[in-house]
């Protein structure tokens, strides 16, 4: 069966339609209402209609604002979606950065356009450019913001908008000029008499009320733009803030949202200040967890919040097809830190796509690099497995499976990933009747009929292909 009559045949089984070339893929329904946290199963969002949702896809950088050296060069947001949406990804984060220049990662001056605030002076700021009056908002940031999301929510794709940025507040500074230096709360930045270090360590003062006044009002200001928009998500920061700081940023926002009645998830991200069992314990929805267990053989998650397992925060530059699978079938939902515009300036030598000769990972900052298109492809693949299952009643059972990875509803329909190919042993005594079943090759999407057996006992199945293989066993 190739891919096409696969999709169509899947599109038919999930009461979908099909459209597009080259990957295939199938067309959804638009969101319907926001997502909501559902007790049945809290590791998937729900959307108004009961739909329980699956995210998976990629992000980058530069898809909110646009950077690079001067003469800034502007990001082609239109290749970008319609990358997403030919690899059948339905999420992203949509990247803020607060700092008008400069980054920890290299000596050149980048440059973050469109800024968040009005650049009016009277006086020059430490990037060069005018100061910032911190009372106007740019009307071109949250245009662009509403217009972004917009059209993801248009193709059926929903986005984190990150609120603050940990880069942006300070990051420890491998080499260059510190990223405070370019944040519109530095005191040599605005004409407001703003202070955001006080006590002068370059870092923002998380607990100063003055800025805490004004990110409120910032926050008040993203919560209107988004107000009405069925896909958005908040995330608190990437890879930073402090646990005090970021619970009152869930906690503002929260409230914000309830006056203008649009809720939406808020989220925290893994690799910050925090730990996943602080995560847990804190007012967020969703939490994207860090740490190298997620990475290699991520848990079965059967915890109280929707878990985004992120490779930004695994390996930074970097992801695999098994990472895809195996995440996908232990109940956690999907991103990749995808460099489809490379990160911008020459990096410090310890940086890990720097430039050096013989460097491991020197080229992973291309969009070309061949470690991306495989997973790119294999998340959208388990993406049709998630719309084509019964995911409201699914749940990860790596014991129903001698390869430990399983995703199931162990009384009519599984997801069973093997890594090493071969052949898997899985426990199908509760299942009443017959069972069909199906081989998937992960990346290519290819589809080999695998035959019907009885359930009620354990069987072994075998990969009809070399390789790493997918296996999906539904009752007749």
């Amino acid at each position: 069966m190739d891919r096409r009559t696969f999709l169509k045949s899947s599109a038919i089984l999930a009461g979908v339609a099909v459209c597009g070339t080259g990957h295939g893929r199938a067309q959804y329904a638009r969101a319907r209402g926001p997502l909501r946290a559902n007790p049945a199963n809290p590791r998937y969002f729900f959307d108004d209609s009961g739909r329980a949702v699956f995210l998976t896809g990629s992000h980058t950088w530069a898809n909110l604002q646009d950077s690079g050296l001067a003469p800034v060069p502007i990001f082609d947001w239109q290749s970008y979606l319609n990358m997403m949406q030919a690899h059948n990804h339905n999420f992203m984060r949509l990247w803020g950065w607060q700092q008008s220049a400069w980054a920890p990662w290299t000596p050149d001056k980048v440059l973050w356009e469109p800024t968040l605030f009005v650049r009016t002076g009277p006086g020059l700021a430490l990037d060069g450019g005018p100061k910032f009056d911190l009372s106007k908002f740019n009307p071109d940031y949250f245009a662009r913001m509403k217009q972004r999301l917009t059209e993801c929510r248009d193709r059926d794709i929903y986005c984190a908008v990150q609120l603050f940025q940990g880069f942006s507040m300070n990051k420890p500074h491998a080499c260059g000029v510190e990223t405070w230096s370019g944040h519109p709360y530095n005191a040599a930045n605005n004409i407001n008499s703003v202070d955001g270090d006080k006590n002068g360590d370059k870092e923002l003062d998380y607990d100063d009320p003055a800025i805490r006044a004004q990110q409120t009002a910032y926050m008040q200001k993203v919560v209107d733009t988004t107000a009405g928009l069925e896909n958005v998500l908040y995330e608190v920061c990437n890879e930073g803030g402090n646990k005090e700081w970021d619970w009152w940023v869930v906690n503002t926002v929260h409230r914000l949202e309830k006056q203008n009645g649009s809720p939406h998830p808020v989220g925290l991200t893994g690799e910050g200040s925090e730990s996943v069992e602080e995560m847990l314990a804190s007012p967020a929805d969703w939490i994207s967890p860090g740490g190298q267990k997620f990475k290699i053989d991520p848990p079965a998650w059967n915890k109280s919040k929707v878990s985004v397992s992120d490779t930004d925060h695994l390996w930074g530059h970097g992801g695999t097809v098994a990472w895809a699978w195996k995440s996908f079938t232990r109940g956690h939902n999907t991103l990749l830190m995808d460099a489809w515009v490379p990160i911008a300036g020459a990096p410090c030598p310890e940086v890990n796509w720097g430039p050096r000769a013989g460097y491991p990972l020197r080229n992973l900052n291309r969009p070309d690099d061949p470690t991306w298109e495989p997973v790119r492809r294999a998340l959208g693949n388990t993406r049709l497995y998630a719309e084509r299952m019964d995911l409201v009643s699914a749940r990860p059972l790596p014991e129903l499976s001698s390869s430990g990875y399983c995703l199931a509803n162990p009384e009519r329909e599984f997801v069973v990933y093997l890594p090493e190919g071969d052949s898997a042993t899985v426990d199908l005594t509760r299942v009443k009747g017959m069972v069909r079943a199906e081989w998937v090759q992960p990346v290519e999407g290819s589809v080999v009929p695998g035959g019907t057996v009885a359930g009620g006992k354990s069987t072994r199945f075998d990969v009809p292909f070399v390789g790493p293989a997918t296996l999906y066993l539904l009752r007749e």
